[in-house]
């Protein structure tokens, strides 16, 4: 082999040049194979008995597979030098291990593969591909080197849940735990039902670590809170804003679909009410935008000209958008203390509107309303939220979707985890 081959490969290897006593290359058919003879080492001494009086006893080769393309149609094999204790008779072998007992995967191989397994774009599949290794073999080193530590509750959590139908277990949604200051999941459980979750904290509750939790945030979903209650026993359940107000906007959407089903399709009410919904429900537009010329309505108008003529198709129309913008203004602005001075009259508002489809929100808002105050507390300076869950489900559908191949639910948990986590790698 050439000079700069054998540089590669002392580099991939992780070798000194005083390590090795040779290194030999033949060519066989469209592949290479390379031998790397380790050099003696100066001072070995006995593992058992710490006797220095050792000898030279022959050697074993083992393979090693890289993940360099430079040495992808090679195959690399590592002579390692045998010894034998003169004193207490042991054998033993050369201690600079490039690779695990009995594999032939090297640790710059295992590395890289771990590394490639935080991107949730990446399959085991497809970075065991990059990795030179077959898929099994990814899957095999993933679960030898990847522990996930216990969980340790911290003061504030999150809980939520995602589909995943592609399981073992009869449900379609998982339950996962975040934790709300670290950005990071805790834990992630098979099932979001009741009987499931009592399962878990059952045995959790006795070593007391739940007492920890301070806060706990989640959706409105009345089996989180009987759990909540039953096992964070000092802790302040608080209702997820987003929630809330995903509640109410879905509310208004089909307020405004009934109105607009009352006129013709082709209906200059049919086509504001259509095409500029989003007037109704985004709040991040310049309203006093510069005027555009629009061929339906036959004028220059801008989108709060718009808007004013949306809410002018129906006094109903009117009512719901003004009432939804004065909790949305409320949840937005409000501290804990006006929270807690102006919600009974915004409840009080929602119920003499009468709407047909802010019934079921206004209920809720009666059946939520100590939670939906806790969600104005602050914890070291923010506000209590499901954000964090939001934003990493994300990651999570994108892991689900790519690993929907994997039933093995433990395998998938520790998946996320460690891609999520970023943590849990320990080579060994």
């Amino acid at each position: 082999m050439d000079l700069i081959a054998n540089q590669i490969l002392m580099r991939i290897l992780g070798l000194r040049n005083e390590e090795i006593e040779r290194i030999d290359g033949i060519a066989e058919d469209k592949t290479v194979k390379i031998t790397v003879t380790l050099a003696k080492r100066e001072k070995e001494c006995c593992p058992v008995c710490g006797s220095i009086g050792i000898s030279s006893n022959g050697f074993y080769t083992k393979r090693i597979i890289l993940s360099d393309e430079n040495f992808r149609d090679t195959k690399v094999f590592l002579r390692v030098r045998r010894y034998l204790c003169r004193d207490c008779k042991s054998g033993f072998s050369d201690g600079r291990n490039l690779s695990p007992t009995n594999s032939s995967v090297s640790y710059a191989v295992i590395m890289k593969l771990m590394d490639l397994l935080k991107d949730p774009h990446l399959t085991f599949k497809s970075a065991a591909a990059l990795c030179g290794i077959s898929e099994s073999t990814a899957i095999r080193l993933f679960e030898r080197h990847c522990h996930i530590q216990q969980v340790h509750w911290p003061e504030a959590v999150c809980m939520d849940e995602v589909y995943a139908k592609n399981t073992d277990f009869d449900s379609k949604y998982i339950c996962i735990f975040y934790d709300f200051q670290r950005h990071t999941i805790l834990d992630i459980l098979l099932d979001r039902k009741k009987d499931y979750l009592y399962y878990y904290f059952s045995s959790k509750e006795k070593s007391g670590e739940l007492l920890n939790v301070k806060y706990v945030c989640m959706d409105m979903n009345m089996t989180y809170r009987y759990i909540a209650k039953k096992y964070f026993k000092k802790a302040v359940i608080c209702a997820d804003s987003f929630h809330v107000v995903k509640q109410l906007n879905d509310s208004f959407s089909k307020v405004r679909i009934r109105i607009m089903k009352r006129y013709d399709s082709s209906s200059t009410e049919y086509y504001l009410l259509k095409h500029f919904r989003f007037l109704l429900l985004r709040r991040d537009i310049n309203l006093d935008n510069k005027a555009r010329w629009n061929k339906k309505l036959g004028q220059y108008i801008n989108y709060r000209g718009l808007l004013e003529r949306i809410l002018s198709i129906d006094e109903e129309l009117d009512k719901a958008f003004h009432i939804k913008e004065l909790y949305i203004n409320f949840n937005i602005s409000s501290s804990y203390l006006e929270a807690k001075r102006d919600i009974d009259a915004i409840i009080d508002r929602f119920r003499r509107e009468d709407i047909p489809e802010y019934r079921e929100f206004t209920s809720m808002l009666y059946r939520w309303k100590e939670e939906i105050l806790n969600s104005f507390l602050l914890f070291k300076g923010k506000r209590l939220n499901n954000g964090v869950a939001e934003n990493i489900n994300s990651t999570v559908s994108l892991i689900l979707y790519n690993t929907k191949g994997i039933r093995n639910h433990e395998r998938r948990r520790k998946r996320i985890m460690y891609s999520v986590n970023k943590t849990g790698f320990l080579l060994k």
